[in-house]
């Protein structure tokens, strides 16, 4: 029996296929999804592990690859679209709207990438913070093996944001992402392990918008610097916020994804 991918999908015209970052949901997309409603046909996807989208069932064997790949199936298959779409990522979901446009280059209109986690570029440019990507990840997976979801969570999103903030969240807010943490520390291997190169993404052809957030952590940044280097048809910008920018200044990010669609 065939499972359908969780997601959301409405309106006429291009699709626009919005992938979330780690511990979210396609929920993390609601606005924008209603804002493009009118004159495309957003398409908002869990990616597997979140929201409605089960866990992968063998995590050794899981990839980006899968992850594009069901994200084509869902698309092409299942919502029969025609015609290439453009993709907006956040974060991990960047990760994938970049592996999705290797694999499937006829298939991708343009590209709305905000920081995308590529962790394995800062390994393949022997960049000195791939060491602080991985201590990182060791405090988090320290505090996941011992049963502290919520310290790990509250790890990855202060170093994330740049801020203490992770105690003013709402229990709610808090508890969605202690829950995605084990799913979260997969999305780091499998963005590390990748067989996916800069060359790679440098034969990407089509349009680019890259964007950061002003107050971003240099972790993050620098892997946006590398890849906005080797990306060849690709706009750069600084919008307000942090790594969670899409989430907290929706407004701002939404503004700039829309300004892209209507010039491209």
């Amino acid at each position: 029996m065939l499972h359908v991918v969780p997601h959301d999908a409405a309106g006429d015209g291009t699709p626009v296929v919005l992938l979330h970052g780690s511990m979210n949901t396609r929920r993390q997309w609601r606005t924008l999804f209603d804002e493009l409603t009118p004159t495309h046909r957003p398409v908002a996807v869990d990616l597997t592990g979140y929201g409605e989208a089960p866990f992968p069932e063998d995590p050794e064997c899981h990839s980006m690859d899968a992850e594009a790949e069901r994200v084509h199936g869902l698309v092409y298959g299942h919502l029969q679209a025609r015609g290439p779409c453009h993709l907006v990522g956040h974060s991990y979901g960047g990760a994938v709207a970049l592996c999705y446009a290797v694999l499937f280059p006829g298939a991708v209109k343009s590209l709305v990438l905000f920081e995308p986690m590529c962790n394995h570029v800062l390994d393949e440019t022997d960049h000195p913070l791939q060491h602080d990507g991985r201590a990182l990840i060791s405090r988090i997976t320290g505090l996941h093996d011992r049963g502290d979801d919520e310290g790990a969570a509250r790890e990855f999103f202060n170093s994330l944001t740049g801020t203490d903030g992770f105690h003013l969240l709402p229990d709610g807010a808090r508890k969605a992402l202690s829950s995605g943490v084990g799913k979260m520390l997969l999305d780091y291997r499998t963005t590390v392990s990748t067989p996916l190169t800069l060359s790679d993404y440098g034969q990407i052809d089509c349009p680019v918008c890259l964007a950061t957030g002003r107050h971003s952590p240099v972790l993050t940044t620098a892997i946006s610097a590398i890849l906005g280097r080797h990306l060849t048809r690709v706009r750069t910008v600084t919008v307000p916020g942090d790594h969670m920018a899409p989430v907290f200044y929706a407004s701002e990010v939404n503004a700039l994804v829309k300004e892209h669609l209507n010039s491209v």
